[in-house]
């Protein structure tokens, strides 16, 4: 439930705060940063693995480091513009985007987000205006989307990728090796998407991402049929 809750406000967090023009790609160094964390936990998962008796109590206290940075960290985070306006905060809301944007010139934008939350805060029934007839297609879309991320089984690969190696045949230092490489990959995959989110767009890198998705589905379809048929 607390990774649901942080999956959900640290992106909202990072939108409110950063520039409009990084802003994709400063939302991207958050699912980069996730797949940093699984490729770290694999990591140490594999060299923990050789250590008998307590090499299982390392890989499982280690979790408590990123907890521990997140917790202090936290206490640092100062509250976004946005949130501030939103609350009638106006003079802390400018402080906080003047100490965030490093200069005293903001007032063109302080404006546009004062504009912004007046016109947000008009609406009285959000979910009413979901079902009218304008907002359907992009709800629909932002939906499916999620969804079908799901089908794809990428999360049950990445956080069960020991096991479904070993389910292939691999041994347990060779399935743990595996996974390593697998999020080494994701990694590097997040990397150039956070440089070519905010030049090529977010639309162009989904449908290539959908292509590449769909073409290693259908080389691993004709794989296992080929397999079976030599079988």
């Amino acid at each position: 439930m607390e990774l649901s809750c942080l999956k959900q406000a640290v992106p909202l967090f990072i939108t409110e705060i950063s520039p409009p023009k990084f802003r994709g790609g400063l939302n991207i160094c958050f699912q980069l940063l996730i797949t940093v964390g699984i490729l770290v936990a694999n990591c140490v998962n594999y060299f923990t693995s050789n250590i008998k008796n307590y090499g299982w109590r390392i890989s499982l206290g280690g979790a408590a480091v990123p907890a521990v940075i997140l917790l202090v960290g936290s206490f640092a985070i100062v509250e976004t513009p946005t949130s501030l306006i939103e609350r009638g905060k106006k003079e802390k809301g400018l402080k906080t985007l003047k100490r965030i944007r490093g200069v005293d010139d903001v007032q063109k934008e302080f404006e546009e987000m004062v504009r912004a939350t007046e016109v947000a805060n008009q609406i009285k029934h959000p979910f009413r205006e979901l079902m009218k007839k304008p907002s359907i297609p992009p709800m629909i879309c932002g939906t499916i989307i999620h969804v079908f991320q799901q089908f794809t089984g990428i999360n049950v690969v990445m956080f069960y990728a020991p096991v479904l190696f070993q389910t292939m045949g691999f041994g347990s230092s060779a399935s743990l090796l595996s996974a390593v490489i697998t999020g080494t990959v994701n990694s590097l995959s997040t990397v150039i998407a956070i440089f070519t989110v905010d030049k090529a767009g977010r639309k162009k890198l989904l449908v290539f991402g959908a292509l590449i998705c769909m073409v290693a589905q259908v080389i691993k379809y004709y794989e296992q049929k080929l397999s079976t048929t030599l079988d």
